[in-house]
């Protein structure tokens, strides 16, 4: 039989000797209070540490340049005309990077010329607006270059352009084995004109 002694409790947990250890339903209200407790104290001195790093931080970064603006005197500058510049252009070269880009996309035909690229996979079945989203994303998840033309209130699916017909007849046969979407019914390698 195990040495416990049930009339104080002793045998439910070890206390620390700062608590009274006779009111065993209060202690287990209360055990959880000294962690949040010191956890809030330790947030509260990180951020006053960080703050006060920050503050001293500055204060130097500032009298630093205080320091070299009034030992030059009058006449010197804080920033060379090197650095001033190339700050501004670091600016222009970011607002260049977020303008729109549509005026400068390139039409297919630069990309792919006629001439080196003259195949592509034409599938047979024309495609509402509805319809044309999930298959062009088949297509294009399983790693074909989709290409759409809209034919009055339909469009038309290719894929390609392909260098030789070769390339596209091994394309064409990837894509005869696809069953979703009715893919493989009516599609063939016609030349671009």
């Amino acid at each position: 039989m195990q040495n416990m002694d049930f009339y104080d409790g002793r045998h439910l947990r070890d206390l620390p000797p700062q608590f009274d250890k006779f009111d065993t339903e209060f202690f287990s209200r209360t055990s959880g209070s000294v962690e949040r407790e010191n956890e809030k104290a330790r947030k509260k001195a990180t951020k006053m540490i960080t703050l006060i790093v920050g503050m001293v931080i500055v204060s130097f970064t500032t009298g630093l340049i205080l320091g070299i603006k009034f030992a030059g005197g009058a006449d010197r500058k804080i920033v060379d005309d090197r650095t001033l510049n190339a700050m501004n252009n670091i600016g222009e070269r970011m607002s260049d990077a977020v303008k729109d880009v549509t005026g400068n996309a390139k039409p297919a035909n630069q990309i792919y010329p006629k001439i080196e690229y003259p195949f592509v996979i034409q599938l047979g079945k024309e495609y509402s607006e509805t319809d044309l989203k999930p298959v062009a994303q088949f297509l294009s998840s399983k790693g074909h270059t989709v290409i759409v033309s809209k034919n009055d209130q339909n469009f038309k699916i290719f894929t390609g352009p392909y260098k030789t017909e070769i390339d596209a007849r091994k394309s064409l046969s990837e894509i005869s084995l696809y069953k979703q979407y009715a893919i493989a019914t009516n599609a063939q390698i016609i030349k671009r004109i």
